[in-house]
């Protein structure tokens, strides 16, 4: 019996760059959580942008993994948030100039709801010259200001293969911290304190709960995916996610674009398990 449903947002619930979940994710989450199903998002988001994308329906992120395992909530309470180092961030963003060049910063955001949107260690003109990279934030500094940043990742102008050789020598020289690629095909690193990911959240979930993982069923796409794809026994895989994900999950459903995950979650909702063996 599935008492927990958690998705993956961008690329998995919500196509990527849409703004707003379609009325048939916030329909699917709603019907689930009114069936007595807790489901909600395991996702990179903040609850910031939880509420931009959900608005009034809360209680579609009431209970979920967020900011890749910094931050956990359940039931409109967040029982635990968790804060990356500001002297990790700088050398991060030492690494990203050094290693990635032009058109790649840092990028910390300095609260959940309103707060700036900030780029490190580039200037105004070269943001300027990277709309695609850093048209959405609000400003650039050259050293991380003071503040509390729960969401942090690199933006970069590089094709994949350079935005691996960047990911791994941050791996490589920023040890305290970890990176990893959102969704398929993706130039943007997500940053988590070492051993912060999306499974040590779900864990401290179902454990404040007293469920077992295989009363849960997780939705995913990509690279931050995999610690929870790997481990929950319902693993399933959008039809666009990374073949590494698709590997892994134990079912696999259609793609993003055509509301999958809402799908399934209507009919775990009608009390109907849609997988085959």
């Amino acid at each position: 019996m599935i008492r927990l449903a958690l998705s993956d947002i961008d690329s998995t619930l919500i196509p990527y760059g849409r703004s707003a979940a379609s009325p048939a994710a916030v329909a699917g989450l709603l019907a689930a959580n009114r069936a007595g199903i807790l489901a909600g998002p395991v996702t990179g988001r903040t609850t910031g942008r939880m509420r931009k994308m959900f608005g009034d329906a809360t209680e579609c992120w009431d209970t979920g993994v967020l900011v890749n395992g910094q931050v956990v909530r359940l039931r409109g309470k967040t029982i635990l948030r968790e804060v990356p180092p500001i002297s990790a961030l700088e050398e991060v963003a030492r690494v990203v100039r050094e290693v990635g060049g032009e058109g790649c910063a840092l990028t910390v955001y300095d609260d959940e709801v309103d707060g700036h949107d900030i780029c490190v260690g580039i200037t105004a003109h070269e943001m300027e010259r990277y709309p695609r990279q850093f048209g959405q934030f609000d400003y650039c500094a050259s050293h991380v200001p003071e503040g509390v940043y729960l969401k942090t990742n690199v933006h970069a102008a590089l094709d994949r293969p350079d935005a691996i050789r960047l990911r791994d020598a941050l791996r490589e020289r920023v040890p305290e911290l970890s990176f990893v690629f959102p969704f398929p095909a993706s130039s943007t690193i997500d940053i988590t304190p070492a051993g912060v990911t999306k499974l040590t959240g779900l864990n401290l979930l179902i454990d404040t709960l007293g469920i077992g993982l295989d009363e849960v069923c997780v939705f995913g796409d990509g690279e931050n995916d995999l610690s929870v794809i790997n481990a929950v026994p319902n693993s399933v895989a959008v039809a666009n996610a990374d073949p590494e994900v698709v590997r892994a999950a134990r079912w696999h459903i259609g793609a993003d674009v055509d509301d999958a995950v809402a799908h399934v979650l209507m009919a775990l909702a009608r009390g109907e398990w849609p997988f085959v063996a």
